[in-house]
């Protein structure tokens, strides 16, 4: 029987992992809760580059060409579909059109991707409050425009793409920054209506939270993948070796899930998780898995690298 691999999500790095690992010959399944496969490729608008010296791409084509080169591998794609947990034994509970299911694959690659970190403030529970990734959705896939005057919390990158896209939707950024929480206040009768920073006042309509993101392992830690901390990284990350498998067999995790990145680094990690998946079941070989990790560029080297001197911080009991 051919050995089976299931990944869950179907963003930039799970659905690389899933043609990686259906090219070495295993079946594959990616399963994604979303309607529609290509993650934050679906939710972005501003060009993107998989490589290093690559040309950037729009993230609805890469997104596409992704799908496209994991459905000509084999790979199954089924949307619409929550993995609820994750047992001992790989053993997975699916929700899907209401019902739910066990199923246990072979091998398991998480690539659930990130969430926004929070900062509370005084009025960050008013309406017109948004995460940078809700915001995101809501401009760039649902084309609405909450308000028209916006403030930014945060200073990297996130913040800078948010405020673009912001601008490319037609609405205001009045400001942009991050200060101490005890300085910021909104206020609001039923929803933002201004923003306090220090001695200064802002007449705004909605306030985006951008101060960055961390990785959501959660299936992975369900079943025993202990956690790591890193700073550089997004915070507590999933401890996983330079062939991205757990201390949990048969299990990998790759992208955003194993620690914050760049769509080029999560696209290698991709790569990288589903050869050494496919290795595990013996459908490639250490070198193949050695050949890609070699060749997939500066910022997974350094990813990895930060990785092998991390200790584990916290373990689920049945590890």
């Amino acid at each position: 029987m051919t050995p089976s691999i299931i990944v869950v999500g179907a963003g930039p790095a799970g659905l690389v992992a899933a043609t990686a690992a259906a090219t070495a010959g295993a079946s594959v399944i990616v399963l994604d809760e979303r309607a529609e496969p290509g993650g934050q490729l679906r939710y972005r608008v501003q060009p993107v580059t998989i490589a290093a010296g690559a040309h950037a791409e729009r993230p609805d084509r890469l997104a596409e060409r992704l799908i496209d080169d994991a459905l000509a591998a084999g790979v199954r794609i089924r949307t619409n579909t929550t993995v609820a947990g994750c047992f001992p034994g790989l053993e997975l509970l699916v929700i899907e059109e209401g019902m739910s299911s066990r199923e246990a694959p072979d091998a398991l690659i998480v690539a659930t991707g990130s969430t926004d970190l929070p900062y509370p403030f005084a009025g960050a529970t008013l309406p017109g409050v948004f995460s940078a990734r809700g915001l995101q959705i809501l401009l760039n896939t649902h084309r609405v425009r909450p308000g028209r005057r916006f403030a930014i919390m945060g200073g990297a990158s996130d913040a800078e793409e948010l405020a673009v896209d912001v601008m490319l939707a037609g609405g205001e950024v009045v400001w942009s920054g991050i200060a101490p929480a005890p300085f910021l206040r909104a206020e609001g009768a039923e929803g933002v209506r201004s923003l306090t920073v220090g001695p200064d006042h802002y007449a705004v309509d909605i306030i985006a939270i951008a101060v960055g993101r961390q990785a959501d392992p959660a299936l992975a830690t369900m079943v025993g993948t202990p956690l790591a901390f890193s700073a550089d990284l997004g915070g507590l990350i999933p401890q996983i070796d330079d062939a991205l498998q757990s201390p949990v067999r048969g299990l990998f995790v790759a992208g955003d899930a194993a620690g914050v990145g760049s769509v080029a680094a999560v696209v290698a990690e991709g790569r990288l998780a589903g050869i050494a998946a496919a290795a595990s079941l013996g459908l490639a070989s250490d070198e193949e898995v050695a050949a890609v990790r070699a060749d997939a560029g500066p910022e997974l080297a350094w990813r990895l690298g930060k990785r092998s001197a991390l200790e584990a911080v916290s373990a689920q009991p049945y590890v």
